[in-house]
């Protein structure tokens, strides 16, 4: 996990601002922000992380590797520069999350490419003010964005970036993420304990503590019934915190060589865990994501 959370300690900041500038295109009508659900469920599951937004400084070479290594596919809206468009991901044809532009990573010598994950809440209002009673801090206030609906982004007590988002027209359909679509985050951080206070006072999780002498240490945020991430410990206390999304996938090795093949980079190789085996790639410009192949379930046809 080292590579991953040393791409994050440069890339927090940079990724809130460039998500700030690109919702104020928005509000200019210069970008389209496409509904997470369509057509509308009218259903909600606060707690579940319902959609990732990609910012990153090259978003046709990322779609690029994420259509050769989970077949997703793409609609870009908006104008005819980069500034101005919004990107959505399709799975299979489900929406899953976007991609902007982040002009400013063109010219740092760090990518400052990032998943920013954003988790479905009853009130965006309300979690905003939970967010500083917490211990965090607002980023982005709370606003509506076309037909994505109310959002904003936060910084966690570690410092770590993470949206909210109330949609316009209601969540996805509650279920585990069937190939190549997102199937679970992890938040790794060296104080489990800060973190999963933070979550629970915000989202209004239960958590629920990892056994001890387990395959992982920390512990597991839940709501509806259904596990929703986990808050892992951190092994090297000098390195930053960071979300890490996971695509689900037939075949973690077969993903990861597709990764490497379309000019990504390995961060970890595949490893077993109890449920599942696991890798981290990142993509050309730099984000990184997580692999994550199911062990004792059916594989979705």
């Amino acid at each position: 996990m080292r590579d991953v959370r040393k791409l994050a300690r440069t890339t927090m900041i940079g990724l809130a601002a460039a998500f700030v500038a690109a919702a104020g295109a928005a509000n200019a009508a210069d970008r389209y922000w496409p509904p997470i659900v369509d057509p509308a469920t009218g259903q909600y599951t606060p707690g579940r992380w319902v959609w990732g937004d990609l910012v990153t400084s090259d978003v046709a070479a990322a779609a690029d590797f994420y259509g050769k290594v989970f077949g997703w596919t793409f609609e870009t809206y908006g104008g005819e520069n980069d500034v101005d468009t919004y990107t959505l991901v399709l799975a299979d044809g489900l929406p899953i999350g976007g991609m902007v532009f982040d002009a400013r990573a063109m010219k740092g010598k760090v990518p400052s490419a990032r998943w920013l994950p954003f988790v479905s809440v009853t009130d965006v209002g309300a979690a905003a003010d939970a967010v500083t009673r917490a211990g965090g801090k607002v980023v982005y206030a709370p606003i509506l964005l076309g037909e994505r609906g109310e959002t904003a982004i936060f910084r966690d007590p570690d410092g770590v970036l993470f949206g909210a988002l109330r949609s316009k027209n209601g969540d996805p359909p509650d279920y585990a993420g069937d190939l190549n679509e997102w199937v679970w985050l992890d938040l790794w951080t060296g104080d489990v304990e800060r973190a999963t206070q933070f979550y629970r006072a915000v989202v209004g999780y239960e958590v629920l503590p990892l056994p001890e002498g387990g395959a992982r240490s920390g512990a597991h945020l839940a709501s509806g019934g259904y596990l929703r991430a986990g808050v892992m410990k951190r092994d090297d206390a000098r390195e930053s915190a960071v979300w890490l999304p996971y695509v689900r996938v037939a075949d973690a090795a077969a993903a990861v060589e597709r990764a490497r093949a379309a000019g990504g980079k390995v961060l970890r190789s595949p490893v077993n865990l109890p449920q599942a085996i696991v890798a981290i790639v990142a993509d050309p410009t730099g984000a990184a994501v997580g692999v994550a192949q199911l062990l004792g379930q059916e594989v979705p046809r």
